[in-house]
């Protein structure tokens, strides 16, 4: 895909403890546009505090799941110049196994981009529990998996609203999943991301203090693009912090590299938890809204290009 690229520059990780230097990226992050969702979706469900995003090729849909456990199904008009509109089309509570469980924080799809239509499968991360479960697109309840050791125990979490975050489901490894914070035994200016076979990967987050991971998604030859949320200082405003860590070459006691992607963009000054690819070096990511909250839900429409 040919697109128009805003001038973005490129900021290079400061060495640390877990990693003697950084290369720089070879991508650079460019925004295209945003567009303000419906304050209310299908049905009159309103459209709020969305945490997890994920793109289905197959079916063209956009999931996103909120906080309170909805879920909303849109299909995105857009070009070069942006996204032109958002429609509202599915919105449901979840419910099964998830009906005791609130923070729905994390999404994405299995079966999404492989050409067949009607196989597609859901994969939900909740904060509380913390828990990972798959639901069909229709937000029936179905297997609920087993967490690797590290994160099954809940008190090994640094704060109960710091859990399960993130999941994506990588060709190479699987479903994969991320806490909020690193958990209690790990130096607090780190963030990992484990494998359901109990492999991690942990990376220097963005800065020392009030930086969360919020979201992951596999860009292809064995790396990651991060979403982290960060504060200069206790509540104060919020910005996005978009990352590529490369989990090739790396895992356990070996730290991975993380390159910070610079825009100069005001677009992700805001609180963004969801994210998700939707082809080639187009991407697409969503504000966490309240429903009082004003400007409503937004979507930016980005790239990541050589």
């Amino acid at each position: 895909m040919n697109y128009t690229h805003t001038a973005a520059g490129l900021l290079l990780t400061v060495a640390s403890a877990l990693a003697a230097a950084v290369p720089a990226a070879s991508e650079t992050l460019s925004v295209l546009g945003s567009i303000e969702a419906p304050k209310r979706g299908h049905d009159g469900v309103t459209v709020s505090e969305l945490s997890g995003l994920a793109w289905d090729e197959d079916e063209k849909l956009l999931y996103a799941v909120s906080d309170d456990g909805i879920l909303h199904h849109f299909r995105l008009t857009y070009d070069a110049s942006g996204i032109q509109a958002v429609e509202a089309v599915f919105a449901t509570r979840l419910s099964g196994a998830a009906a005791g469980l609130v923070n729905a924080e994390g999404l994405a799809v299995s079966g999404g981009d492989n050409g067949k239509a009607g196989d597609s499968e859901l994969l939900i991360a909740f904060e509380d529990g913390p828990s990972l479960q798959r639901f069909g697109p229709d937000g029936t309840p179905g297997e609920t998996l087993t967490l690797p050791e590290a994160l099954a125990d809940p008190g090994r979490y640094n704060a109960d609203n710091s859990r399960l975050e993130a999941v994506a489901y990588d060709p190479e490894r699987g479903i994969v999943t991320a806490p909020e914070e690193p958990m209690a035994d790990q130096p607090g200016d780190t963030h990992s991301i484990y494998s359901l076979d109990g492999k991690s990967w942990t990376f220097q987050a963005f800065q020392p203090k009030r930086s969360n991971l919020k979201a992951i998604e596999p860009i292809g030859g064995g790396r990651m693009l991060v979403l982290e949320r960060t504060r200069d200082q206790k509540g104060g405003p919020d910005t996005a912090r978009l990352r590529i860590v490369d989990l090739s070459g790396c895992g356990g006691a070996v730290a991975c590299q993380a390159v910070d992607l610079a825009t100069d963009s005001p677009a992700f000054d805001d609180n963004f938890e969801g994210m998700t690819r939707l082809s080639g070096d187009l991407y697409v990511a969503a504000t966490d809204k309240k429903k009082r909250d004003t400007p409503p839900t937004t979507f930016v429409l980005f790239t990541i290009t050589p």
